[in-house]
């Protein structure tokens, strides 16, 4: 579960490796997904009648998913071009706040007073965060990755649903293929797929697609099997612990100290949110 935690927390990192060869935000998703895509492709032929029949009965959902796994991957990558890998991995983080709202007005689920002290610390870390970032992060960057908070929000609301009768792995590969074709075709359509970039650019890309992708997702759901999907999210929040560590270890970042116990904050309402809900609220980003 460390594994899939220091995988996922790579992605910015190797994102932001592979903008200084050149790429855009849409050629490089493009390929992450559709190469990934390949990979979990062959994992549904080889499920066969199994998986197409859990495919074929949620098709809809799935699309739906597909849809705002492409939003929220594109907000929080073209994020990490306008402020820091660290901030925007906290403000990702805020995420299970609206989880929170999302199931209060959509799934008429009761907030107990744990949830609701969970949402007010988060909310307070976020509030903290945007307060000291203020005239000195880029606003487009900050609404970026808080764009990519509620859309990912939304992402597992609809998640809850669609794994009551998926698969998560199955879930997963349609997802993947659905996000690989809307990339490929916003990039063809705008004019947008340029390989162009430099030669050393596939070295991060593919690290991200091995070790942030195939590998991360292999390991959550096997830290998912092992320890529980309470544990198992709970040890995920290590995520943006190694995101902003090689962030300041590689790009020299540094985080102010309302920053930090803003980022403490955001991440203690997210273990108390864990720790209150059933399902796990972590997918792969």
């Amino acid at each position: 579960m460390l594994y899939s935690a220091l995988g996922f927390g790579l992605l910015p990192i190797f994102a932001l490796l592979a903008y200084r060869g050149g790429i855009n935000v849409i050629t490089l998703l493009a390929i992450r997904f559709v190469l990934a895509g390949f990979v979990l492709l062959g994992f549904l032929l080889a499920r066969g009648r199994r998986a197409l029949a859990q495919v074929s009965s949620a098709w809809l959902g799935l699309l739906g998913l597909g849809v705002c796994y492409t939003l929220q991957s594109g907000f929080y990558f073209s994020a990490v071009r306008y402020i820091s890998a660290s901030l925007a991995s906290i403000l990702l983080y805020s995420y299970p706040a609206f989880v929170c709202l999302l199931a209060f007005l959509v799934e008429r689920e009761k907030l107990n007073a744990r949830l609701l002290l969970a949402l007010a610390v988060s909310l307070a870390g976020v509030a903290l965060v945007l307060g000291s970032s203020l005239g000195v992060a880029s606003p487009a960057g900050v609404l970026l990755a808080l764009g990519a908070a509620v859309v990912y929000s939304i992402y597992i609301t609809l998640a809850n649903r669609v794994l009551r009768s998926v698969e998560p792995v199955v879930a997963l590969a349609v997802v993947t293929l659905v996000t690989s074709a809307v990339y490929v075709g916003l990039g063809l359509a705008a004019g947008r797929l340029r390989f162009d970039f430099a030669p050393a650019t596939w070295l991060p890309i593919a690290l991200m697609i091995g070790v942030s992708t195939l590998l991360a997702i292999l390991a959550f759901f096997r830290g998912l099997e092992i320890l529980g999907s309470s544990t198992a999210s709970i040890v995920s929040m290590t995520e943006p612990l190694f995101t902003i560590g090689f962030s300041i270890l590689l790009f020299g970042d540094r985080l102010s100290w309302q920053q930090v116990v803003g980022g403490v904050l955001v991440l203690g309402g997210t273990v108390l949110v864990t720790t209150s809900r059933s399902r796990p609220d972590h997918a792969s980003p």
